[in-house]
């Protein structure tokens, strides 16, 4: 919002505000007022707002309250907010309410005032925002873009983004709709730029990775506003791993389950991390709370390879053994344990290379400079950094055996991408690794044991037959794909009316 001065700016908050109070006239009011169509935005506000609040101040009216208050302030309540707007509506005057309202429109106006906004009633409301607005694709953002491309193609979506400055949801642009690759969505603009998402009485999926920072506006978007509030659960690493992850990660995560405790339902990627939210679940009995309903709707085992053709050269028996390690450089990735582990065979004498692809995370200089160390002694290691799907596909495809042994993980997506094009894999032996591993094509090793990932390591390279076996159990694996994955969470998430709390 470029501002300006005050006279203009105060003339454009009225025009937002007047458009913003009829969209929610629209939900709220049986009849529109005659002067609600004027031309003048102070005399269209001056109409609407007292019958809004007539029906806003009715005892039973939390919804429409929580409308309203979006509708006048453009943007989501917190908690405390919520309530002491909710016992004002009840205990003070109409026109009292009336006068405090309008001057915190428009003489103390938030950053979005100039913003109309958009009731959504008779669609889910996704929200997408770290997909649309990055370039590099991670497992979290393969599972939106995946997901949405399937969903948009049979269902009715808004999709949303929610704003980081305040807790408000916007419309995306044309560019994050480009990322999102979303069939026959347009972006939408009003005047001040994207307008605001305001679901009403409908769902509302939190598809993509959580933000703490604006955690109180969504559970009282949850607790009040009238929607069902559901979310997909990726992990609890920041929280239950948090010596690994950088600092204030999980004050972030923490924060974001006192959302969760007052939503609908969550849908898990694993069984794993359906444990983890069920462990958290435990808990709020204390709170008198009994939470959503938790199910693991389990990822693919499938990967949806590039329509590019992927380079499966003939894997030469006695040429050099090609490993690759895909995964965000990051501490709880284990990068690092796979270069140490290398260098004890190449002490040993072994010849293979390892091919590390994907981008560099955070806190990655630890893994930097044992890499640089080994590739000045001349080691065989390559590091392509973040690679495009087609370059990921032709990695995979091409190499010997992929190598991904995360300490943690909430499902593991390179493990399927390395089966999906017939590579086999050594991966972790317990948790969402485990799981997958457990159904062919993987070599199972401890992650936290030096003396395991080597043992592994040395057999991938040094045993054809082994290679050659777990390439034969792949074809033998559960054949889940994108499309079983996508029914499955629409299913659940929206069609299955069964839930917690709302």
């Amino acid at each position: 919002m470029k501002r300006g001065s005050e006279a203009p700016l105060a003339a454009i908050f009225v025009v937002a505000l007047a458009d913003r109070l009829r969209e929610a006239a629209q939900h709220l009011l049986k009849e529109i007022p005659a002067a609600a169509g004027r031309e003048d935005p102070a005399v269209r506000v001056a109409a609407l707002l007292p019958p809004l609040l007539e029906v806003a101040r009715k005892p039973e009216a939390t919804a429409q309250r929580w409308l309203l208050f979006v509708a006048i302030h453009a943007r989501y309540p917190d908690t405390q907010e919520f309530l002491r707007f909710s016992r004002a509506m009840e205990l003070d005057a109409a026109e009292v309410s009336m006068v405090a309202l309008l001057d915190s429109a428009v003489a103390a106006p938030g950053p979005h005032a100039d913003l109309g906004m958009r009731v959504v009633t008779d669609a889910p409301v996704v929200e997408v925002r770290t997909s649309g607005a990055v370039d590099f694709v991670t497992g979290i953002q393969r599972v939106v873009r995946e997901t949405l491309q399937l969903w948009s193609a049979k269902h009715r979506l808004t999709l949303a983004m929610w704003h980081p400055e305040q807790c408000a949801m916007r419309a995306p642009t044309s560019a994050e709709l480009v990322r999102l690759q979303v069939v026959g969505a347009a972006a939408e603009q009003g005047p001040g730029g994207p307008v605001l998402v305001v679901p009403y009485l409908t769902d509302v999926l939190f598809l993509d990775a959580p933000d703490g920072s604006k955690s109180d506006g969504w559970a009282c978007m949850a607790r009040f506003s009238g929607n069902r509030v559901s979310h997909l659960a990726y992990d609890l690493i920041p929280v239950t791993s948090a010596d690994l992850r950088l600092f204030g990660e999980a004050s972030a995560s923490t924060a974001f389950l006192s959302v969760i405790k007052h939503s609908h339902k969550v849908a898990c990627i694993s069984a794993t991390s359906e444990l983890e939210i069920h462990g958290y679940m435990q808990g709020l009995a204390a709170q008198g709370l009994r939470g959503p309903l938790v199910r693991a709707i389990a990822l693919p085992t499938l990967g949806t390879v590039s329509d590019a053709p992927v380079q499966t050269s003939p894997r030469d028996p006695d040429g050099r053994v090609v490993i690759v390690c895909p995964g965000t450089r990051e501490r709880h990735k284990n990068h690092e344990t796979i270069l140490w582990a290398a260098e004890r065979l190449w002490q040993e004498g072994l010849d293979f290379e390892l091919r590390f692809m994907g981008r560099m995370g955070a806190e990655f200089a630890s893994f930097q400079d044992v890499e640089r160390r080994l590739v000045a002694k001349g080691r065989p290691i390559t590091d392509l950094g973040l690679v495009s799907d087609d370059e990921m596909w032709s990695e995979l495809g091409t190499a010997d055996a992929a190598v991904f042994i995360s300490q943690q993980e909430g499902f593991g997506l390179p493990i399927v991408e390395a089966l999906s094009v017939g590579t086999p894999v050594m991966t972790t032996s317990y948790g969402s690794q485990g799981e997958l591993g457990r159904l062919g094509g993987c070599l199972l090793v401890d992650p936290r044991d030096d003396s395991s990932v080597t043992a592994g390591l040395r057999r991938l390279v040094t045993e054809p037959s082994l290679r050659a076996d777990l390439r034969a159990q792949i074809s033998q694996r559960p054949q889940r794909t994108w499309e079983d994955y996508a029914v499955d969470l629409w299913d659940f998430l929206i069609d299955d009316d069964n839930g917690g709390e709302r």
